[in-house]
């Protein structure tokens, strides 16, 4: 159930992003223009701009953290018999996600304060921005949840449970 979830949310969050990059490059790519062939600067533009770059990032980080792709030092891991390797895992496993819910709470309480304020030129809610830290926290939470009930499973299918 973990694993179906994870993998759809993140399919979800890859699209998000592919929207919002894209989306990011077209408005760079006017107001460049707009500056240096017209002499015209789209006021709201860098607003918009940094509101889309944000999102991405956060989204990116989770996306990231589904594939695996986070750099991560292994060499003890490696370096550890299996049973060694499980509690290595089974402990950043925790550290992520106490790290993850930090995210998420933290940045509900951020999200909940800045919700009154509106942004200069665009007179978005400024809460929409920061709700990609609890978002991604969420998401980040969820795919960890994933990755270690799939290690859980494979050891399990190893018979490996004894160590």
């Amino acid at each position: 159930m973990f694993d179906l979830l994870s993998r759809e949310l993140n399919r979800l969050a890859e699209w998000a992003m592919a929207v919002l990059l894209g989306a990011l490059t077209l408005l760079v790519g006017a107001q460049i223009a707009g500056r240096f062939l017209f002499a015209y600067s789209i006021f709201w533009s860098d607003e918009l701009a940094r509101f889309l770059l944000v999102w991405a990032a956060f989204l990116g980080m989770s996306v990231g953290v589904c594939r695996g792709a986070h750099p991560a030092v292994d060499s003890l891991v490696r370096g550890l018999r299996p049973r060694g390797a499980r509690v290595a895992f089974a402990v950043a496993v925790a550290c992520s996600l106490l790290f993850f819910l930090v995210m998420v709470g933290y940045g509900a309480v951020l999200v909940q304060r800045t919700w009154p304020q509106h942004s200069p030129s665009l007179g978005l809610r400024m809460g929409l921005p920061y709700l990609a830290v609890p978002v991604a926290g969420i998401l980040m939470g969820l795919h960890t949840i994933a990755i270690a009930l799939r290690g859980a499973a494979a050891d399990r299918r190893a018979g490996r449970l004894d160590g």
